[in-house]
C-alpha cells in the first residue's frame, strides 16, 4: 500500500505553469528554472518569489544598478532563451548540465548530487546496487557519473520536475531519487518526519553562473560584479539563510 502524501506539501509539490517575460532597458533578466525546489527556487503562482536563485539574482542586478526579472523556464527552455539572448543570466547551473557556449562565472555555491533513499529502503554500499533499481530523476537531465557505472541498468523513472521527483519517492512509487545535498539538507530540516536518507554523495561541485553571449551587459561587468558579491561576503550571507 502507498503511503499518503502528507497534506503540509501538497502546496510544496504544485505544478507551476510557465511564466513569460519581456525585457526592457535597465532589466537584467535571469531564468528561474521550474525544475528545481527549495532552497534553490520557491515559486508562487508559478512566478519566483524566493530561494537562492532569487536572493543572488536580486543582489546581482542591484550591484550593477538594474532590476532583475526572472523567466521561468523548464529544462528545455534554458538554452533556447539563454542562446537567443532573451534572457541574461542563470545562477546555480554547472557547464555539463546545459548545451550552448556561454560566458561563465566563477564556481561559487557549494553543493552534491547523491542518491537519497526512503527511510526504508536497502542500504547502498556503491552506484552498483542501483542497478535495475528504479531510481526518480528529472526529465531532461544527466547523470553522466550513473550512466557510466550502470549503462543501460540505469533504472530511470523521469518526472517534470524536482517536486514531482521527491513526491514520487515520498509516495512510494521509487524507493531511490537523484537530489541535491542542499535539497536534501532542507528537506530535513524543514519537514523532519519524512525521513529521508543520504545514501550516496556521487558529485561534489560548485554551481556558477551562466551569462548568454547576447546579453544586455558586457561579460566583463557582470563578472566584476559577482567578485564584488564573492569579496563582500554577500553570497555567503544568501547560502547562510538556507542552512
Amino acid at each position: 500500500m502507498q503511503r499518503r502524501l502528507p497534506s503540509l506539501l501538497l502546496a510544496l509539490f504544485a505544478t507551476l505553469p510557465l511564466q513569460a517575460v519581456q525585457a526592457a532597458p535597465g532589466e537584467l533578466v535571469m531564468l528561474a528554472p521550474l525544475d528545481q525546489t527549495m532552497p534553490v527556487v520557491r515559486f508562487q503562482n508559478g512566478v519566483l518569489a524566493g530561494g537562492i536563485v532569487k536572493d543572488l539574482g536580486d543582489a546581482l542586478a542591484q550591484r550593477l544598478g538594474r532590476r532583475a526579472v526572472y523567466l521561468s523556464v523548464d529544462v528545455y527552455g534554458v538554452t533556447p532563451a539563454l542562446t537567443s539572448g532573451k534572457a541574461d543570466a542563470m545562477c546555480y547551473v554547472s557547464p555539463s548540465w546545459i548545451d550552448g557556449e556561454y560566458d561563465w562565472s566563477v564556481p561559487m555555491l557549494p553543493d552534491a548530487e547523491m542518491v537519497v533513499a526512503q527511510a526504508d529502503a536497502p542500504h547502498l554500499n556503491s552506484l552498483k546496487d542501483l542497478r535495475d533499481k528504479p531510481t526518480g530523476t528529472v526529465a531532461g537531465y544527466r547523470y553522466p557519473r550513473i550512466e557510466q557505472v550502470l549503462g543501460r541498468r540505469f533504472a530511470r523513472v523521469d518526472a517534470p520536475n524536482m517536486q514531482a521527483n521527491l513526491q514520487n519517492m515520498l509516495a512510494a512509487k521509487t524507493p531511490y531519487t537523484m537530489a541535491s545535498e542542499n535539497i536534501l539538507n532542507y528537506m530535513q530540516r524543514m519537514h523532519p518526519q519524512l525521513k529521508l536518507r543520504a545514501d550516496l554523495v556521487f558529485f561534489s561541485y560548485k554551481a556558477q553562473c551562466a551569462f548568454s553571449r547576447k546579453a544586455s551587459l558586457p561579460f566583463a561587468e557582470a563578472s566584476r560584479a559577482i567578485d564584488g558579491l564573492l569579496h563582500d561576503g554577500i553570497v555567503d550571507q544568501i547560502l547562510a539563510r538556507y542552512r
